[in-house]
């Protein structure tokens, strides 16, 4: 056995070891930079960037005029500097000029509300003639008064990034143009040493590094903050409508849709307290059979069909009908005789009669039926709708002793006729 130096298989291994971290520090700086170069693209989805558009386009066109008013401004107060240093007051005259008139095409591109495109361009185009004007005067200055020019032309990307803050994209086209104009003007036309040229460039391009940072910076938090907005906005929505939704739970029946005992107390809170009105409980006939033979779901879907039914004979406002609990529903009507609220139940009883829903285990003629008890009186406040309930209800078990599929009221008027009747010739 050999001593002192490692075993070829050792050796393997630690060859695949070194192989593997190579490969993951590769795998590392390419994940790094394909998170950083997804950073870089701050456009959302088609979608949402075209919602994004409609509500900062507005700004954006606001501040484009106002920072081309102000660049406007500072060109003039500029051109006297200028001319300080060319002593050249035509060319200067027509250097100021030409950007005056190129400005104004600019104002009139904007108002007609252009697109991303156009706006951006046109916004950028706007700061590259002032650049182009600035690097052509500075052919006829002195060479000692050459970083002053310079100087002025390295803030141009900062204008386009922080002042009118220029999409990403655009302040990027806008920030390489600059340094190339400086460039091409600099390697052609200029006098100044070669060394000189260097550093004139190497500073417009530290500038619109510097720029290039600030824009993607500031558009991204405007989008984040967009983005934030909007979630927010979406939450508030989903929250009015779980508030909404929980509210008609709360007021009103998950079954049938029509008020529950909360809601109708509620209603009643925010009606005329003056007005006389009649309370009739509604009770399905033999409901528990029905469910135990057709099966729940079945006596779900007449208890539905009964409602509408309920509700399809009251007046469009003033009247509401409501699940009291179980099969038992509690209608408010607008009657102020008892002729008139006998005989407005009676054609309640006759809706639902007249619906021919199958009950072969009801003993009452093998359909589906109700049996009503009403009382009549004002209800100003929670105890008299306690009372006319009480004197309801004592109407609706005088109907089911009379036989069911029938309509009581208080004793001393009940639905005459119809009191007498049999029930099966009711039916």
């Amino acid at each position: 056995m050999t001593h002192g130096r490692p075993s070829i298989g050792l050796a393997r291994r630690m060859e695949a070891m070194d192989e593997t971290m190579d490969k993951d520090r590769r795998n590392t700086w390419r994940c790094a930079t394909a998170h950083w170069l997804a950073r870089l693209d701050l456009t959302f989805t088609p979608a949402l960037e075209a919602e994004f558009e409609r509500a900062t386009g507005r700004a954006r066109r606001y501040r484009f005029r106002r920072v081309g008013y102000l660049q406007l401004a500072m060109t003039h107060i500029g051109a006297i500097g200028l001319y300080a240093l060319l002593g050249d007051a035509p060319a200067v005259i027509l250097a100021t000029l030409a950007v005056d008139l190129f400005s104004l095409g600019c104002w009139v591109i904007l108002r007609r509300k252009p697109g991303v495109f156009i706006r951006e361009s046109v916004m950028m185009s706007g700061v590259l003639s002032w650049v182009v004007m600035a690097e052509t005067l500075s052919l006829y200055a002195d060479p000692s008064h050459l970083w002053i020019i310079q100087t002025a032309i390295a803030l141009q990307p900062f204008l386009m990034a922080a002042a009118i803050q220029l999409r990403f994209a655009y302040c990027v086209a806008g920030c390489a143009a600059t340094v190339a104009i400086v460039a091409v003007g600099n390697a052609l036309f200029s006098s100044a040493a070669p060394a000189e040229q260097f550093w004139m460039v190497l500073v417009q391009t530290v500038a619109a590094i510097y720029a290039l940072f600030g824009c993607w910076r500031l558009e991204e938090r405007e989008r984040m903050n967009y983005r934030a907005i909007r979630e927010s906005e979406r939450n508030a929505r989903e929250l009015d409508r779980a508030n909404t939704h929980l509210a008609r739970l709360t007021h009103h029946d998950e079954l049938t849709g029509v008020l529950n005992r909360r809601g109708l107390r509620d209603a009643l809170a925010e009606a005329d307290r003056d007005t006389r009105r009649a309370v009739v409980l509604v009770d399905v006939d033999y409901f528990k059979r029905y469910n135990d033979h057709y099966g729940h779901l079945a006596g779900d879907d007449c208890l539905c069909r009964i409602t509408r039914a309920l509700a399809e004979t009251l007046a469009p406002t003033g009247e509401v009908v409501a699940r009291w609990g179980g099969e038992e529903f509690l209608v408010m009507l607008d009657a102020d005789s008892p002729e008139t609220c006998a005989a407005r139940v009676e054609a309640m009883r006759r809706a639902v009669r007249d619906l021919g829903l199958e009950h072969s285990a009801s003993p009452i003629g093998g359909a589906v039926s109700i049996s009503a008890g009403y009382a009549l009186g004002a209800v100003a406040d929670d105890d008299d709708l306690d009372k006319l309930v009480h004197e309801a209800d004592q109407a609706l078990y005088a109907a089911k002793q009379a036989g069911r599929n029938c309509v009581r009221g208080p004793a001393a008027a009940d639905c005459g006729h119809l009191a007498d009747m049999p029930a099966t010739a009711r039916a």
